[in-house]
Order: structure tokens, then sequence, then C-alpha cells
């Protein structure tokens, strides 16, 4: 025990050769006058700030001049050597930074080097830590594989030649600083990887919302057409009905009133069920203009004319400012009436009883203006920017579902124009302004207006294809009571076999009925007859624009929805049509396949 000892305090003066001794020796005796800690760093002053470059070298050893001696071989390798007196000491520095490389000497009072190596090599943080074992001892294999087995990487003996430590040492810490790099960008990937894959997750999450929200729309649009059906069926027989009494002239007390009124609320009824599916069209994009000349004039007539029950109902003073000059526009007829007609609608339901409101029409530069005022219960500033949203409605609201003013906004919009609300506040009235783009129309392309067939028009050959008994048995009495010679078939197999048999000049073909529906009879009442099949009309709950479609696709001449009020009844029977019909027949859609019970499970 004592030669060691003896051996390593006689190697350390002499080192780092006879060079450097004279230096070391300098150093080290400056270091000693030195008071204990001065000059030494502390833990605090080895913390390295965020983002920088490597950590330090940490230097063990008990005797100060060794400590001076390395550093004065290490100098010159841009790295600032932490040096510590102790095992204890150099754990402490541990705790609190990290280090490129660890020069331990293994000879130390209280905590030898193997120790310590031992500790460090215990901790998570450290246990990676390159550290060479610097020794005095005489060099037995026994040691040797003690340092190795704590893992040293390396073992210099002193005196040690300070090439050869700074070259050891240099390869340390570049290859540590590769190492803290390797990691930095492997961090950096794995953060990429992260972003990537969050930024993929919720691109499916985004996708997947989206296709569930267009499964709903779907889901929805299919529940509204088939509750638009459901409850246009059971509303036919009534419009009939109502029509009926009118044409047997029926005289009893009251009954004309109540007539009125029961031909007012389904009117209403069918009004709400329409502005329902076509809010459901327009956000899907589904409505098609049918745009030609159009008279501003008629369209304010018929908008009036339209509107007038319900006016006159709540004993309103209307007072209708016609145009002062043919003013004509490029666009849907049907459309711009029903924009008038809401706005009228709006108007009278949110006026008191007994009321005034105001219909205009004007010029102003390149369009044409149409203003609905009232002197009604006004729009609360706060209401007047969501009126034409949606569902809105005040909280003492005049009835409907909140679509009119949405209706009106959108069908405005698909013409190239705009609207907008205007009011004092509660109380005080309202006023709605319409802007659309005039166009030049030649006076000839104006199509007039047809007149409304008289009843005692020439009698027509009927055949009737319904299934619902009230339907068919109320439609059958309407066409006879106008004096129209009207057959009836209450399923598809025998609509078929009875139009065939009687070539009738007009055939009313309900859609939805079980077995074979009227698509199916369509085409093979064109397949058998060709261009001399009758005219062939669908009649149908089904009103949206894909539902016209599809009777056109199928050979029908035209297409009524349900349920049918006379005017469209009577334009029918005047050979009125959608589109050319003899022209379609050739190119009629077959379905391959198809069997009488190819539609059967459709809602009725």
């Amino acid at each position: 025990e004592y030669l060691p000892a003896v051996a390593h305090r006689l190697h350390s003066p002499r080192s780092f050769g006879l060079e450097t001794a004279q230096g070391a020796f300098d150093l080290t005796t400056h270091t000693l006058l030195q008071d204990g800690e001065e000059g030494f760093t502390t833990p605090g002053e080895s913390e390295k700030a965020e983002g920088e470059s490597p950590p330090d070298i940490l230097v063990v050893d008990d005797d100060p001049a060794n400590l001076a001696a390395i550093e004065v071989a290490l100098g010159d390798l841009g790295r600032r050597l932490v040096k510590a007196r102790s095992g204890a000491e150099a754990l402490r520095f541990l705790l609190v930074q990290d280090f490129a490389l660890i020069l331990l000497d293994v000879n130390m009072p209280g905590m030898d080097g193997f120790e310590t190596a031992r500790i460090i090599r215990g901790r998570e943080r450290s246990r990676h830590v390159p550290i060479i074992f610097v020794t005095a001892y005489i060099r037995e294999d026994i040691d040797i594989l003690t340092g190795y087995a704590l893992g040293a990487v390396d073992f210099l003996f002193k005196p040690i030649v300070p090439e050869v430590l700074r070259a050891k040492a240099s390869v340390f810490v570049e290859l540590q600083q590769r190492t803290a790099e390797v990691a930095r960008q492997a961090g950096r990937l794995r953060e990429l990887e992260r972003r990537e894959g969050e930024r993929r997750l919720q691109e499916e999450r985004q996708r997947w919302e989206a296709e569930s929200l267009r499964e709903e729309n779907r889901r929805k649009d299919e529940f509204l057409a088939v509750l638009a059906h459901e409850l246009r069926n059971p509303l036919s027989p009534m419009v009939t009905g109502l029509e009926l009494i009118k044409v047997y002239g029926i005289e009893h007390e009251g009954l004309e009133r109540v007539r009125t009124s029961m031909e007012r609320q389904v009117h209403h009824l069918i009004r709400l069920v329409d502005d329902l599916l076509d809010v459901s069209r327009i956000s899907r994009g589904k409505i098609n203009l049918r745009r030609e000349p159009v008279d501003l004039g008629r369209v304010i007539e018929q908008a009036v004319e339209n509107t007038r029950p319900v006016v006159d109902e709540r004993r309103h003073e209307l007072e209708v400012e016609v145009c002062p000059d043919p003013m004509r526009l490029m666009g849907d007829s049907v459309r711009l009436t029903q924009v008038v007609a809401n706005l009228l609608h709006n108007a009278a339901r949110y006026t008191e009883p007994g009321g005034r409101v105001r219909l205009s029409c004007g010029r102003d530069g390149e369009d044409a203006v149409v203003r609905v005022a009232d002197n009604g219960r006004g729009i609360d500033p706060e209401m007047l920017g969501r009126v034409f949203e949606m569902f809105v409605q005040a909280e003492n609201g005049g009835g409907g579902l909140g679509l009119g003013l949405t209706l009106v906004q959108r069908l405005v919009e698909l013409h190239g124009g705009r609207v907008r609300a205007f009011s004092e506040g509660p109380g005080k009235g309202s006023e709605f302004i319409v802007r659309l783009p005039l166009a030049e129309v030649p006076d000839g392309q104006l199509e007039s207006a047809a007149d409304e067939p008289g009843e005692g028009e020439g009698a027509l050959r009927v055949v009737l294809v319904e299934d619902q008994d009230d339907v068919r048995e109320a439609l059958e009495a309407l066409l006879h009571g106008w004096g129209h010679h009207v057959e009836s078939a209450a399923d598809g197999v025998a609509g078929v076999e009875l139009i065939l048999e009687r070539r009738p000049d007009l055939a009313l073909v309900d859609i939805a009925m079980p077995g074979l529906d009227g698509y199916s009879v369509a085409r093979r009442v064109r397949a058998q007859l060709g261009s001399n099949a009758p005219r062939l009309v669908a009649l149908t709950g089904f009103g949206r624009e894909e539902d016209r479609d599809r009777a056109r696709r199928a050979g029908f001449d035209a297409h009524i929805t349900k349920p049918a009020g006379p005017k469209d009844l009577r334009r029918v029977l005047r050979s009125y049509t959608d589109g050319p019909t003899r022209d379609r027949h050739p190119n009629v859609e077959r379905q391959a396949g198809e069997s009488p019970g190819a539609a059967g499970t459709r809602g009725r």
C-alpha cells in the first residue's frame, strides 16, 4: 500500500514531461496561493444556456497541481474545464449539468475513482458519458480490467504526454458533440413525425367529419323528400275535394266561408312543405333556374294574386305601385314570383290586423328595384343582421318555419341581385329592398301569359293510375266534373293494360306505387306504343329537380307535384308540358332486367 502511494506522488509532478514541468509548477504554486475554492468552477457557473453547444470536460483529481497541469494541456481544445477535487464533488457537478468527457483520477481519498465511476454509471443521465481513468499506479491487469468493467473508455498512466491527452480528449469531445447532434436531429425528426402525424390525423378527422356531414345531409334530404311526399299525398284529396265543391255548385249556409278557410290553410301547408324542400335544394346547389325573358310587372301581378288571401284574411290595406315602364329581366318567372310573394307574406304576417303594406317597383340605373314596406312590428337592431338566416324568427313570430326570407336572399343572389332589410326598430315597421339586374329583351321574345282554360273545352279521354283510393276517387270526380271521360286503375300493371287498351289522350300516372312504379309504367307504354303513346303526366309527391329529371328520362311529358291544383291540371289537359315530348320518346331510359316490383319498396 505504501509503494503505490509513493509512486503516485513521485509521478504526479513529472506527469507531463520535463517540457511542461516548470509551467505546471508555476501554475500549481499560483493555485495553492489562492483561497481554497477560488479558481474552481461552481455548478451555477457551469450551466449552459439552452441551445448552446456541447457540455464541458470534468476533471476529477485530489491534487490541485494535477488539475492545473491538465487545464494547461487541454487549454487549446476550446472547451471549458470543470474541476473537482473529490468523487463527491464530481457527483454534485453531474447532478446539475452534462459533460462531454470525464477525466477521473483513480487514487483519491474517501471515494476513489472506481467507486465514483460505479455511481456515475448507475445514473441514467450520466451512464454513457465517456470516462478516461488517470492513474500513477503500477499497471496491473486486475486494475485495468476493473476500470473497463466500470465502463472506462481508456486509461492514461502518469506521466501523461500532453499531446496524447489532447488527442484522446479531442476524439471523445468530438464524438460526444456528434452524438449530441445526432440526438438533436433525432429529436427534430421525432418532432416532425409528430407534427406530420398530427396533421394527417387532423386531415383524416376533417375528411371523416366532412363525409359524416355529407352523409347526414344526404339522409336529411332523403327524409325531407319522403316527408314532403307523405304530407302531399293526404293533401291531394283535400285540394281536389275543395275544388269539387266549387265545380258542383254546392250551396249551403256558411259552406263558402268554411271552404275558403280550408283552402287557405291547405295552401299554407303546401307552401310550408315547398319552402322546406326549396331551402334544402338551394343549400345543396340543386336549384336550376329556368331563365327566360321576364316582365317584372307580370311577376308582381302574380305575386299579389298569390298572396291576396293572407292579406285579406288579416284585413290589411295593400297598396301596389305598378312599374312606371316595362322592366325586362332574364330570370325564372316562377322563382321571381316566389321572391316577391314571400316578402308580401312576411309583411302580412308581421303586421297587426288592419295594417298597411306597400309594394312598389322602379328603376335605379341598370337595376330594377322592388320595395316591400309595412307599418308592422318592425325589427330589433340585433335581429336585423340575422333576418335572412335559416329558421330565424322573432320571439313573437307570425307563423311559418323561418325559411321565407332565407329563400328570398338565396333566389335573389342566384339571379345576380341583392336584398337588404331596413327597420328603425320595434313597432316602427320594416322595408325590404330587392335589386335585380335589368336585361335588354325585345318585346317579341316575351312569352305571353297563357289564358286559363275553361271548363267547357273539348272533353278528353283520360286514364288515371293511382294506388291511393282517396286521391284517385277525388281526382276522378273532379275530372268528370270538368266534363272529361275518365277511367282509372289502382296499380301499375292494371294501368299499363288500361292505357294500351283504351289509347287515351292523356294518362295521369302516380310514381310511387307498389308492384310496378310509375317510371316503369311510362317505359312500358313508350316501348309498346312509341310515337302513338298518349301524353304521359307524372303525378307524385316527390318534387325535387332530380325527380323531375328522372320522370323526363322515363318518358313522361310533364310532372305535377301533389297536391295537384286546378291550374296545374288544366295546363296538362291543354297539352301543357315541361318540355319537348315527341322528340324525347326515342331516347326513353331503359332499365335492363327491370322487374315489375323494381320500385315497390319506395316510400309512398
